[in-house]
C-alpha cells in the first residue's frame, strides 16, 4: 500500500510529457514532447503555437534565412525587439545571444526583459538546428512569474527535440 501511495504522489507531482509533436506538420524535420495538458494550434503560415492550461504560450517557426550561428545571432535581437515593440514593453533590455550545444544540436539563445503596464515581462527566443542547415525558432513572451513557473516544462521540451530521419 505504501508503494502505491508513493507512486500516486510521484505521478501527481510529475508533469506528463507524453504528447509528441512533429514539425513542420507537412514535412517533419524534428519532433518534441510537451505536457499532455498543453494544446497545439497550427497557423495558416505553418507555424505552431503551444499553450499551457494557464495561458503560457510559445510559437515555433521555420527559420529558412538562418544558415549558421552568425545569422542566428543577427536574427534574435530583431525578433525580441519586434516582440517588445508590439507589446509596448518599457525599460526593455536584453541578455545574449549565447551559443549552446545540447545533444549535438546547435542552439542560439537570447532573453529580454521589460515591463508592460507595470508587469515584469520575460521575452525568450531560441534558434536551433536539429540537423545541419535546418534552422527553427521558438519564441515566447510572458509575465516573469508565469515564465519562471514553466522553466522545467521548457527545459524538458527543448531536451526532447529530435531530428526526424528522412
Amino acid at each position: 500500500m505504501k508503494k502505491l501511495s508513493l507512486a500516486i504522489v510521484f505521478a501527481l507531482l510529475t508533469p506528463a510529457f507524453a504528447k509528441t509533436v512533429e514539425f513542420p506538420e507537412k514535412s517533419p524535420a524534428f519532433t518534441f514532447t510537451m505536457p499532455d495538458s498543453w494544446t497545439v494550434e497550427t497557423a495558416k503560415d505553418g507555424r505552431i503555437y503551444c499553450t499551457s492550461e494557464d495561458g503560457f504560450k510559445i510559437g515555433i517557426v521555420s527559420s529558412p534565412a538562418v544558415k549558421n550561428t552568425d545569422d542566428a545571432k543577427e536574427l534574435l535581437p530583431k525578433i525580441l525587439k519586434g516582440m517588445a515593440d508590439a507589446m509596448k514593453c518599457e525599460n526593455y533590455k536584453t541578455e545574449g545571444p549565447h551559443v549552446r550545444e545540447l545533444k549535438n544540436m546547435l542552439m542560439v539563445v537570447m532573453q529580454g526583459h521589460g515591463t508592460v503596464d507595470g508587469t515584469e515581462m520575460s521575452l525568450n527566443a531560441i534558434v536551433f538546428a536539429p540537423s545541419p542547415d535546418n534552422f527553427f525558432s521558438i519564441v515566447g513572451a510572458a509575465p516573469k512569474t508565469l515564465d519562471k513557473a514553466h522553466d522545467k516544462d521548457m527545459n524538458e521540451l527543448i531536451r526532447s527535440i529530435k531530428a526526424v530521419d528522412n
